[in-house]
């Protein structure tokens, strides 16, 4: 019977997504119906038709050709180091490179997320977030999750150099196979609140579909221990049919540990722990969450290349004016990197 369904729905669904597309290119925007036919496809096909589109995307927009790839990851321009990071990200879906913000950097931005009004995020059981801006207090938490503007973040100039980041830039286009945008910027803290993993909070296991394919760049800016809500990953689940069809019949949903654990093998559902200043580079078209916080708390920043701005929808947030120099000539450089900002 699912068979006979999805012969029926797969050319519905890549119909309304050519629709879409055409509307995309020439509004800047994209259909909701388009959008979650993409999601459907992703989990009909396994993800053979994000991979279809991915490439389709790099023949029209190739990579750049970018004068430096050195920045806070190493040298990420063409040679060994990319290599081995890239076929780990191909493989395995992840790649941690430990300590690679400087700690003046880390302590900066520390005092940013301390001093900067934030919002309380939704949590399960209806309880709302908090409608005004106000201030994480360290040990006294309301919530389970923080969330800041991402206005508020471009006006950082520390976060503005990382956009800028020629490794982050270099590696970014290489796994995608085509231009990047930096479309998606969010930090935020986790906490102890409550008891239990909320589905709000992003702690229960799911996967990503906002782009037809993107790299996310997770920045631990607290230590994290076993304890304080280590990042979550099921290795390989990012790749074609890397996610059983068991579970993406299911569609886009938050998935309990019991459902990923009996399909995967437990040296794949990893946690990645690790100390302040660490990068994480992941494509979470694989299964991840960000694990309940047991104890003390956890500050993350996210910085997002995805290979296309169509799909899922995101309230605009610009540049302002007093850009730190990094990132003035790096959008002179490559201003469509940064359009979604423009």
């Amino acid at each position: 019977m699912y068979g006979f369904k999805r012969l029926i729905l797969i050319p519905m669904c890549v119909l309304r997504l050519l629709a879409g597309w055409t509307v995309y290119l020439v509004s800047g925007r994209t259909p909701a119906f388009a959008y979650q036919s993409m999601v459907m496809l992703f989990c009909m096909t396994g993800g053979r038709s994000n991979d279809v589109l991915s490439r389709l995307i790099g023949v029209f927009k190739p990579p750049y050709r970018l004068a430096d790839g050195r920045g806070v990851l190493g040298d990420m321009g063409p040679g060994e180091r990319r290599d081995a990071v890239l076929s780990q990200l191909r493989s395995r879906g992840y790649y941690v490179f430990e300590r690679c913000l400087p700690p003046d950097m880390c302590a900066r931005l520390m005092q940013f997320a301390l001093t900067q009004p934030c919002k309380m995020r939704r949590m399960d059981g209806g309880k709302p977030g908090s409608v005004v801006k106000e201030l994480y207090s360290r040990g006294a938490p309301e919530a389970i999750r923080y969330d800041f503007d991402a206005q508020d973040l471009l006006g950082n100039h520390d976060i503005q150099k990382l956009l800028a980041d020629p490794s982050f830039l270099a590696l970014a286009q290489e796994y995608l196979g085509a231009r990047p945008f930096a479309d998606v910027l969010n930090m935020w803290w986790h906490t102890s609140f409550a008891h239990g993993p909320d589905s709000e909070a992003g702690q229960f296991f799911h996967f990503d579909m906002d782009r037809p394919k993107w790299l996310k760049i997770f920045i631990y800016l607290t230590d994290v221990t076993p304890e304080s809500g280590p990042h979550a990953f099921v290795a390989g689940s990012q790749r074609t049919d890397g996610i059983p069809q068991s579970l993406l019949r299911k569609g886009y949903v938050r998935l309990s540990d019991d459902e990923v654990s009996s399909r995967f093998e437990p040296s794949d559902i990893l946690e990645l722990t690790a100390p302040c200043g660490s990068i994480i580079v992941e494509d979470t078209r694989g299964l991840h969450k960000g694990k309940h916080v047991e104890r003390g708390d956890r500050l993350m920043l996210q910085i997002q290349f995805s290979n296309s701005l169509f799909g899922g929808f995101y309230a605009k947030s610009r540049l302002g004016a007093g850009l730190c120099v990094e990132l003035q000539q790096r959008v002179e450089q490559y201003r469509g990197v940064y359009s979604a900002y423009l």
